[in-house]
C-alpha cells in the first residue's frame, strides 16, 4: 500500500497518464466521472474501483475507495 492519503494516490496516477482526458481514455471511463473525481465533487465507490483496477492494474483498488467526495468550502 502506498505512504500517500488516497487523494494524492489519485492525483499521482491522473497527472501519470498526461491529465484528466488521458486518465478517462486509459480507464475507457467518461471525461466527467474523472474530472468529477479530481475536483473533489465525487469519491470512488467499490464498484468503480475495481472497474478502474481490472482496466490498468497499477491501480490499487484498496486505496482508491478512500478518495471520498470533498466537502464545498463556504462561500
Amino acid at each position: 500500500m502506498s505512504t500517500q492519503d488516497p487523494r494524492a494516490y489519485w492525483q499521482s496516477y491522473v497527472d501519470g497518464k498526461g491529465g484528466i482526458a488521458k486518465a478517462a481514455q486509459a480507464l475507457n471511463l467518461p471525461y466527467s466521472t474523472i474530472a468529477g473525481i479530481c475536483n473533489g465533487s465525487r469519491g470512488i465507490g467499490h464498484d468503480l474501483a475495481e472497474r478502474m483496477a481490472k482496466a490498468d492494474e497499477t491501480l490499487d483498488p484498496m486505496i482508491l475507495v478512500w478518495v471520498r467526495p470533498q466537502p464545498k468550502a463556504a462561500a
